[in-house]
């Protein structure tokens, strides 16, 4: 079906794909029936000058003659809809951000290869004046034959110079230091960003991880980046010269040309390492000691669309029958999804409130901000049974990062994310790998598990829908920022925020976004109750958002971030502030009924349990408040900071600290039942099932600890 013409040539045959830069189309053009790719602009034809600088900007660039750029057909205004377009070649194959997120990191030698080929079409585009500015993986594509193209030269000047606004036009994770300082930019300015590329390529991480513009925009003007060698051992000398040499942060002192980077590119790896040109196409496992994991899904056709649009998903898999509501933390009763325990991460951590707060079928679980993945610790299937006659199974499951994401359980399999980039099914019983999918950053979201899909959030900006089953990709939903968001599932839609400042509302089957809701940026998960979304924001608000049609219904105002997650019990949300505070919120009318002041910040969520409030704060204590009146009832003080969320079961919270302890108190009292050591932080918060505690540490590992006894893997 042809949705629309542009020009009476060009015919837009399906949707692909948005991002910063416009729409992207597959096309067919009418007078030779050849397959295209068309971007249409975001700014209209209103504007004669703009028109005549995107028209001159794209026809120069489009000029350029190589076979590592992407070819332009033909560039106009289309009158009858008053839009500008780009009409390119259509390009089969991935960009390297779908690769790394699919098949895991290439080897070095690979890595070094593509960002060759990207280097010889800079160095054409350099030598005839022209500066791409936006260059980054998703402006990047390798064909289906194995060659790098490089999208989208001349786009990036249009839209600063067109941006009424004054807005840099530049993805933060790959813009030199220059451009922060509104300087246009130049040769060396797209050198960095390739740098940052080759970075990413060889190690599978950005040079630099923050927690938002400001902290990625300090970490490119003031941070020295880590050595790629520092995190995959193997990586030449020379090429970790190199990449260092492309991130520095004066101009000046970066290599001088795209030929002379290309040069040591060369005279960084033997000629006997370097794959044939065009280099085989073929999936890359991860890189690690830690054994094969499965690759994710084949690569799926799309056309060259580059600035991070959405494509469609990356493989369909048949949708399993629904089964049984997944028991995890905190459900209510009746069913519903898996909530998993709620993660937290380093400063800011977000986590699960699902519990008995939220009624059947609405909530989920909790994030981590961000933090550094530590790709030197492989990750590695080591269950550790344990446990004596009589008592709950218990073991361990080493990751290759830190394990801040809270564990869902459904149906005998444990889901947990880990900042190795990957997301794990394990077995209840004994903690064997299932299966364990890649993605393209760290995960901190939690997983919620519901319509025999697992859903998950990553750093790579990505929400995904994968098979309980498989572990094969459902769908994808490409956001503009980074998801450390959980995800929360009710009557068939999925809401999640993510730092594009954001909440979007999905369906659970296919990712169709129903509706998208803007506000600050959001860490936190959302709680859904009652046809309202509760969802909180760095922006110092808490949102109640109708669920059908993503209207605000009101917005109470805190004195610091909201990024803990909301609860909701009886008709009262309940959430933590970094002003110190939790607050009681009237659900129906936004109205406070009290606040109560701990000595830190609070990132934990609430549980809330027989009339009683339990949270944690930065000044490291467990606090028990009374839900109706806000007075306390008692506190508990640990070694270091509270971020995981408690979770109470049986009379018993169970819950982490920074101090690296699991605890378990009795709720009446706060009398300790026991605590148990592990290696790392435990931001992560507890899924309690069948008389076991599952929860993540910063050690890398997944505990299964017994909750009577507190036993567990030594």
């Amino acid at each position: 079906m042809v949705a629309r013409v542009l020009d009476e040539r060009y015919e837009l045959v399906r949707f692909v794909g948005r991002g910063g830069m416009g729409e992207v189309w597959e096309g067919r053009d009418r007078r030779i029936g050849r397959r295209v790719a068309v971007k249409l602009l975001p700014h209209g034809g209103g504007d004669a000058s703009a028109t005549t600088l995107f028209l001159r900007e794209v026809r120069t660039a489009g000029a350029l003659d190589h076979p590592g750029v992407v070819t332009v057909f033909d560039v106009g205004h289309d009158a009858a809809d008053d839009a500008l377009f780009m009409v390119m070649e259509f390009v089969q194959g991935r960009d390297p951000a779908a690769v790394l997120r699919e098949d895991g990191v290439p080897p070095v030698a690979v890595a070094v290869d593509w960002t060759g080929q990207a280097t010889a079409a800079l160095g054409r585009a350099h030598a005839a004046g022209i500066v791409h500015r936006d260059l980054k993986p998703a402006n990047l594509m390798r064909t289906d034959e194995g060659r790098i193209k490089v999208l989208d030269f001349g786009i990036a000047r249009f839209m600063e110079t067109t941006n009424h606004s004054g807005k840099v036009m530049g993805t933060l994770a790959y813009m030199s230091p220059e451009r922060f300082d509104e300087h246009p930019g130049d040769a060396r300015s797209d050198l960095y960003s390739l740098g940052c590329v080759l970075y990413e390529l060889l190690t599978g991480n950005v040079p630099f991880e923050a927690t938002g513009p400001v902290g990625m925009m300090n970490a490119h003007l003031l941070k020295p980046p880590a050595r790629p060698g520092e995190q995959r051992p193997g990586i030449p000398a020379a090429l970790d010269r190199l990449v260092l040499d492309l991130l520095a942060k004066n101009p000046a002192e970066r290599p001088a040309s795209a030929e002379e980077v290309g040069e040591r590119l060369r005279a960084a790896i033997a000629p006997a390492q370097m794959p044939p040109v065009p280099p085989a196409p073929g999936p890359w496992h991860a890189h690690g000691g830690g054994g094969a994991v499965p690759p994710g899904p084949g690569p799926a056709a799309r056309p060259a669309i580059g600035d991070g649009a959405a494509g469609e998903p990356t493989r369909a898999v048949p949708v399993a029958d629904p089964g049984r509501p997944a028991v995890g933390r905190g459900m209510p009763d009746g069913g519903g999804v898996a909530s998993p325990a709620p993660a937290v991460g380093r400063r800011r951590f977000l986590w699960p409130a699902a519990g008995a707060a939220v009624t059947a079928g609405g909530i989920t679980t909790a994030v981590l901000l961000d933090d550094r993945d530590d790709p030197s610790k492989p990750a590695a299937s080591t269950p550790a049974g344990g446990g004596t006659p009589g008592s709950a199974r218990t073991w361990r499951f080493t990751t290759g990062g830190w394990v801040h994401s809270s564990p869902a359980v459904a149906d005998g399999v444990v889901y947990v994310g880990s900042l190795d980039n990957r997301l794990y099914a394990l077995e209840v019983a004994t903690g064997a790998k299932k299966w364990a999918f890649p993605t393209g950053g760290g995960i901190t979201s939690s997983p919620a598990v519901a319509r025999g899909l697992v859903y998950v959030g990553s750093t790579d900006e990505n929400l995904y829908a994968l098979d309980v089953a498989t572990g094969l990709v459902k769908w994808r939903f490409p956001t503009e920022g980074k998801v450390a968001s959980s995800p929360a599932v009710a009557d068939g839609i999925v809401y999640i925020g993510s730092e594009d400042q954001h909440v979007y509302a999905l369906n659970a089957d296919t990712g169709t976004m129903k509706w998208s809701y803007p506000m600050g940026h959001v860490y936190t998960w959302p709680a859904v109750a009652d046809g309202v979304v509760y969802v909180g924001s760095n922006d110092q608000n808490l949102y109640a958002i109708d669920a059908a049609g993503g209207v605000k219904k009101w917005a109470f105002p805190a004195a610091g971030a909201v990024n803990a997650p909301p609860r909701v019990a009886g008709g009262v949300v309940y959430v933590g502030s970094e002003d110190k505070n939790v607050y009681a919120i009237d659900a129906a009318t936004g109205a406070k009924k009290w606040s109560y002041r701990t000595g830190g910040k609070v990132d934990s969520s609430p549980a809330v349990a027989g009339g009683v409030v339990y949270v944690g704060s930065d000044d490291k204590n467990l606090y028990a408040v009374d839900a109706a009146t806000g007075a306390k009832k008692w506190s508990y003080p640990t070694g270091d900071k509270i971020d995981s969320s408690p979770e109470v079961v049986g009379g018993v919270i169970y819950f982490g600290s920074r101090d690296k302890n699991v605890y378990a108190l009795d709720a009446a009292t706060s009398n300790r039942k026991w605590t148990y050591s592990t290696g790392g932080e435990v931001r992560s918060s507890a899924a309690v099932v069948g008389g076991v505690a599952y929860i993540g540490s910063g050690d890398g590992n997944v505990y299964a600890i017994d909750t009577t006894t507190g036993a567990g893997p030594t």
